[in-house]
């Protein structure tokens, strides 16, 4: 199951609560020159009919979030909203802060989506034209109009996480140890955000916004977040692919990994589990002597792996089993062990088994004691 984090809409909208001043200050100046002269170039008239969206859309913002933080610090206010943002927009992570100029962001939109933006034509259609809204004091946040054929669309860069306090939130709200960490780690963003409300669909803007986005990845990514559906995966290079592709949130549909879920040591539950399976361990010896050449690769278990003091359990699918130690193929990629791989060839001794799953006659799986247990830890 895809982790579902629900950030707290303060958080989320927080880049947006100081008043849109650049909108209100170039819409005021394109009006002065349209009465000054008596009109505008066609350029003249794009860039004031793309700057009174923009603050509509900003005004908008900004006024829902001074409601929201009024009601924020209304002490009789103790319980924190949690419906769904409407931004379509997706957002990566980063392990630091990154810098991008102008220049470098066209040539990644002009690549990412076959689009002319020749910075030296004043009279271009479609441009991308950086933005410093003034504040009070410096602004964590860059902020980039793109316009081009698909629409109006706007990347922002932020110096500081995603969210106010990353390590807290991670800790209290995911619970797949991997993804936690991601999340943790982060300390700035880069997003890609709908800003033309007159495209067809979201579904055509998400088609732009994985490009742009995919054109952006690097190793400084840490995870990769939608605030509309409020899903949110680790991010691995893979995933470029599927952004560039044209279906960029079914990026959301599977965990990218496997889910590292952390259980007591002094769980009963766990203990009884394991109990089990080491207890009916002789049923699945005789199974898989017996087994079928195409159920082969069904037999798996999962056993406990260390190095020093630290530890993890991880599946292996089986391919040999002797008296005390069992061999096979790990299936894992692993979080916490470096000196092992996903796909490497391992030993255990079978007093580190924890679970096994192996195919009935129906085809139906028999043993899996431990899983109801992580399921329900993730429910």
């Amino acid at each position: 199951m895809t982790s579902s984090i629900v950030m707290p809409n303060p958080l989320l909208r927080g880049r947006f609560r100081s008043f849109p001043y650049l909108p209100l200050a170039v819409v005021i100046f394109m009006l002065a020159r349209l009465f000054a002269f008596g009109g505008l170039t066609w350029l003249g008239y794009s860039i004031l009919v793309v700057s009174f969206v923009w603050l509509g859309i900003d005004t908008t913002r900004w006024l829902f979030n001074m409601k929201y933080e009024i009601e924020e610090n209304d002490p009789a206010r103790q319980v924190v909203r949690e419906e769904p943002d409407t931004l379509v927009s997706l957002v990566f992570f980063l392990e630091e802060p990154r810098e991008v100029t102008e220049e470098n962001l066209r040539r990644c939109v002009s690549h990412a989506l076959n689009v002319d933006l020749d910075d030296t034509d004043a009279d271009s259609e479609f441009f991308v034209v950086q933005y410093s809204p003034p504040t009070s004091g410096t602004s964590p946040i860059e902020n980039y109009m793109v316009r081009i054929p698909q629409g109006v669309f706007s990347v922002m860069l932020s110096n500081r996480p995603y969210i106010s306090n990353p390590v807290k939130f991670a800790r209290d709200s995911i619970r797949d140890k991997r993804l936690r960490t991601a999340v943790e780690k982060h300390r700035a963003w880069i997003s890609v955000d709908l800003m033309d409300d007159d495209i067809e669909s979201t579904e055509e803007a998400y088609v732009v916004i994985g490009k742009l986005l995919g054109s952006m990845a690097g190793p400084d990514c840490l995870a990769i977040y939608c605030p509309e559906i409020q899903r949110c995966n680790e991010f691995e290079p893979s995933q470029i692919e599927v952004l560039l592709g044209g279906s960029p949130l079914s990026i959301f549909d599977e965990p990218t990994f496997e889910p590292v879920i952390e259980v007591s040591d002094n769980d009963p539950r766990m203990a009884a589990a394991e109990k089990t399976a080491q207890e009916r361990w002789p049923e699945f010896v005789q199974a898989f002597e017996n087994k079928k050449p195409a159920d082969a690769e069904k037999f798996i278990v999962k056993a406990e792996f260390t190095e020093g003091t630290r530890s993890e359990f991880m599946w292996v699918t089986v391919t040999t089993i002797k008296e005390y130690t069992v061999n096979g193929i790990l299936t894992n990629d692993p979080h916490e062990l470096v000196e092992v791989f996903r796909g490497a060839e391992v030993e255990f001794p079978i007093e580190r088994l924890n679970d096994w799953i192996y195919p009935g006659k129906d085809g139906t799986p028999i043993g899996g004691f431990t899983l109801d247990i992580l399921s329900e830890d993730l429910d």
